[in-house]
């Protein structure tokens, strides 16, 4: 960490040398969608009943870039969204980089994730467990659920493209401001994150991701959150390839008690602040629990350049071993699985999609399943 402290200070030392020039310009770039989503299920228990749905969303981006000059430039970026709880919008992700000859040093407000758990995914429109019902899959928590600054290697200064990112937080959720206008304590929890990719080889690619919340338990009674893996891609002729690997163990505590197969491993409780009058959500798991294992695969094939198919699975599997008062362990153990099939058509700036996905296993309770027809209309702008 003190190198890449030291990175940073001589990338922002050498600002003071560069003279200060050109007015940046702005664009305006975004996308709007609209799917409707069929969906039923068969559980003989906990049924899942969701009646047909129809959804809009947009998400609007404004873009100013500028240089300073000698290779030095900056890049603000704010974007539009609706909000989910009154349909009003507001300004959020937002990202300020500045590209120097040394790398690009950037701060970003939930935005700049690093985490690699969908980089596998060759879906014609998107991965499988990223569409419509999730079925509660635990994919990880990425660095852009913090305020956080990072540092990108420059193209070209390492062999075969490879891209380094290294993100650090103190762990202070998202805001407008740097100040709590409440004079509210917030507790640091320092949060690392890296990435890596690569081209080794001609279209192929290779990429690696871990992020670390630092233990704030002083009686270092709750392990420490961690998530992780690895994924490949491949491009042959018209077919593209692509898997994947990745490891979540959440801060969870206890070992002892019972998790039968039919229980969901995750459930959730909402409650609403005193002071802000905005829900949160709490997530709390089997006794047990020691992490969870996902493995994606996924195969596309380009038809013409118009029109592409694919398959993909994903397996997610969480581990859980519980201990009696006879000290025998039991393993408990289940799976999410998601699959699903896509078609993807482009016409010019829209792209007209079909999926038709399972998921088995729902909050990995065994015997509870979904399944979903999702029908997209995106455009680009």
């Amino acid at each position: 960490m003190k190198n890449i402290t030291k990175i940073l200070f001589a990338i922002i030392l050498s600002f003071s040398v560069v003279s200060f020039a050109n007015a940046g310009e702005l664009s305006v770039t975004g996308s709007a969608q609209a799917t409707y989503v069929i969906s039923s299920s068969d559980s003989g228990t906990a049924k899942v009943n969701k009646p047909k749905g129809i959804g809009m969303s947009n998400e609007i981006a404004f873009n100013a870039t500028g240089d300073f000059a000698d290779g030095y430039t900056w890049n603000y970026q704010m974007e539009l969204d609706p909000d989910q709880r009154n349909g009003a919008a507001i300004n959020d992700d937002t990202r300020l980089e500045l590209g120097t000859p040394y790398g690009t040093v950037g701060i970003y407000n939930s935005e700049g994730d690093l985490n690699t758990h969908l980089k596998s995914s060759v879906a014609a429109y998107s991965p499988g467990h990223d569409i419509g019902t999730s079925g509660g899959y635990e994919g990880g928590t990425g660095i852009n659920s913090y305020s956080n600054i990072q540092y990108h290697t420059p193209s070209g200064l390492l062999p075969n493209d490879i891209s380094v990112k290294i993100a650090y937080s103190n762990g202070q959720g998202y805001g407008g401001d740097a100040n709590d206008p409440a004079g509210t304590k917030i507790e640091p929890t320092p949060i690392n994150s890296y990435q890596i990719t690569g081209s080794p080889v001609e279209g192929g690619t290779l990429g690696a991701s871990y992020l670390e919340k630092t233990n704030t338990d002083v009686a270092n009674t709750t392990p420490q959150y961690e998530t992780g893996g690895f994924f490949g891609k491949y491009n042959i002729g018209s077919f593209s390839l692509g898997a994947g690997r990745h490891y979540v163990s959440p801060n969870v505590t206890g070992n002892s008690g019972t998790c039968a197969a039919t229980t969901a491993v995750k459930t959730y409780s909402t409650s609403v602040s005193a002071t802000t009058g905005l829900p949160s959500t709490t997530t709390s798991y089997c006794a047990g629990l020691k992490h969870f294992q996902n493995d994606a695969y996924s195969v596309a094939f380009q038809v013409n350049p118009e029109l592409s198919v694919s398959v993909d699975k994903m397996t997610s599997t969480a581990r859980i071993r519980n201990t009696n008062g006879m000290n025998v362990i039991t393993d408990t153990s289940r799976d999410l699985e998601v699959q699903s099939v896509q078609a993807a058509y482009n016409i010019g700036g829209a792209v007209v999609a079909i999926g038709q996905k399972t998921v088995d296993g729902v909050n990995y309770a065994e015997g509870v399943n979904v399944k979903e027809t999702v029908l997209s209309l995106k455009m680009a702008f």
